[in-house]
């Protein structure tokens, strides 16, 4: 089995969010190594949510959250 490696940028997370909704973002977290940006507050967000000791369904709820308010235009969209 390979060393599985995802570059996401927030680009990567929004489209997977409009597709699929917050598990289309959780789902991106399925990897051995995440690289992102360290200038993306988006990035940085959902990093946070998803290294959280919770349950998926939480991280989900929280992702499903942030990322509505954010294409309302509730955070600033860096």
């Amino acid at each position: 089995m390979g060393f599985n490696k995802r570059y996401l940028d927030k680009e990567k997370i929004i489209s997977a969010f409009q597709q699929e909704g917050s598990k289309g973002v959780t789902d991106l977290y399925k990897a051995d190594a995440i690289m992102q940006p360290a200038d993306s507050p988006v990035c940085h967000y959902i990093e946070k949510i998803m290294s959280k000791d919770e349950s998926l369904g939480y991280k989900q709820h929280l992702i499903e959250t942030y990322m509505t308010q954010l294409l309302e235009g509730l955070y600033p969209f860096k």
